[in-house]
């Protein structure tokens, strides 16, 4: 059973452009700890609709304190320390774009995939199609997710690598 944590920015990308279907493509399971939940809740009604009807999110409690006071010192916001520790407790992959998340969460040890990778990773098991993974591209860019002109090279680069 593919299962995969998550936290908040790549789900209001996800829905917002309304593929929440490519994390279906890949996971039977998508954990997400209460506060990323909490912060879901009071996103616009468009994404609040569609990450109530997805139906493969499920709210997963931290339950090792140990873990999770340990990532508090780190100071990042309270949806990204639950993810982490969420993650680093059922040794999961976790889903997070932040930069300073990211950073914290392989500083401990977890394995991350982004919103980029998520597309990638569709494409690379033939989920869509070239023109497909740029659309979604161009689509999540428009509904607000930010990425720099290196990381849209990579982006294409490694694209372009799958099929080679």
């Amino acid at each position: 059973m593919k299962i995969i944590i998550s936290d908040t920015t790549a789900l209001i990308t996800f829905a917002k452009s309304d593929i929440l279907s490519l994390l279906d493509n890949l996971f039977e399971t998508v954990y997400i700890p209460k506060a990323v939940h909490d912060e879901l809740i009071i996103k616009d009604d468009i994404v609040k609709y569609r990450i109530d009807k997805f139906d493969k999110i499920s709210i997963k409690k931290v339950s090792n304190n140990a873990i999770l006071e340990n990532i508090k010192k780190f100071k990042i916001d309270k949806g990204e320390t639950e993810a982490i520790s969420l993650a680093l407790e059922l040794g999961l992959k976790l889903i997070i774009d932040e930069k300073k998340g990211r950073q914290v969460a392989l500083s401990q040890g977890v394995s991350i995939v982004g919103v980029l990778g998520i597309l990638i990773e569709n494409y690379r098991q033939d989920f869509i199609s070239f023109d497909e993974a740029h659309y979604y591209f161009e689509l999540v860019k428009k509904n607000g997710f930010r990425v720099n002109e290196k990381l849209e090279d990579i982006f294409y680069i490694k694209l372009q690598e799958i099929k080679s």
